[in-house]
């Protein structure tokens, strides 16, 4: 919690806020390209129910309470990231664009499970993409992060495909900037769906090939009943 909390990414694990499935549905299908082209009249736009909803790094950034202010983060290699977040287990980013999670140590597997729910929303989490690998190394090592820019990445995703084929990111994060500035935006019959249940750790990260560099958590003193929010504040 220490490192997610030092990245200003509170907001985007605990104390969720409201999520409307139609509403952000609709988001999702109806943005386009155009809201990442600079000189459109769709850029960092998005229309929903017939309302202009703003939508760019600087509209997240805003909403989580981050500096307004472009971060330009020092450029890591892949090489490197990998090297950091298996501590020296992989040295080389594998040529088939995945990572094996098994290879991560404690503080890393953690943090990509969250990642995988939370952040860049998968079913596969065995294994890490490099753009989660990425937001990990700059969480894990207190580095800069524009994770403005990474909501609105990971959004615009759903510009070039069929939308719902693919896992919504940050559902109730888009719901609730919606929600900002259209605050009547809501069909009558709309009700907040219902949150997931809280994130559990299998106490086999903490054991095997998981190098232990969290203090405080071992396999030993693991309850495998207890959520991860509520381990990690405990600790």
């Amino acid at each position: 919690m220490e490192f997610i909390e030092k990245a200003g990414l509170m907001k985007t694990v605990v104390g969720l806020g409201r999520c409307f499935d139609k509403l952000v549905k609709e988001f999702i299908v109806n943005i386009s390209a155009a809201c990442n082209i600079s000189g459109s009249p769709e850029f960092h736009k998005v229309f929903v129910s017939g309302k202009c909803i703003n939508f760019s790094p600087l509209i997240v950034n805003t909403y989580l309470g981050r500096s307004p202010v472009d971060v330009v983060g020092e450029e890591v290699s892949l090489d490197e990231i990998a090297a950091e977040i298996t501590a020296g287990q992989v040295k080389h980013w594998p040529s088939k664009g995945l990572l094996s999670s098994a290879h991560l140590s404690v503080k890393y597997a953690i943090l990509n499970r969250i990642g995988a729910a939370n952040w860049a929303p998968t079913k596969h989490a065995s294994n890490v993409s490099s753009g989660l690998a990425k937001l990990i190394y700059l969480i894990g090592t207190h580095a800069q992060i524009d994770f403005g820019s990474f909501v609105f990445e990971q959004t615009m995703r759903h510009a070039d495909s069929y939308a719902l084929k693919l896992p919504i990111s940050f559902p109730f994060m888009i719901s609730e900037i919606i929600l900002n500035q259209h605050p009547d935006i809501l069909f009558a019959d709309e009700s907040p769906s219902v949150k997931a249940s809280l994130l559990t750790v299998d106490n086999r990260l903490l054991i095997g090939t998981h190098v232990p560099d969290v203090a405080g958590i071992t396999a030993k003193s693991y309850d495998p009943g207890a959520s991860l929010l509520r381990q990690l504040l405990l600790s």
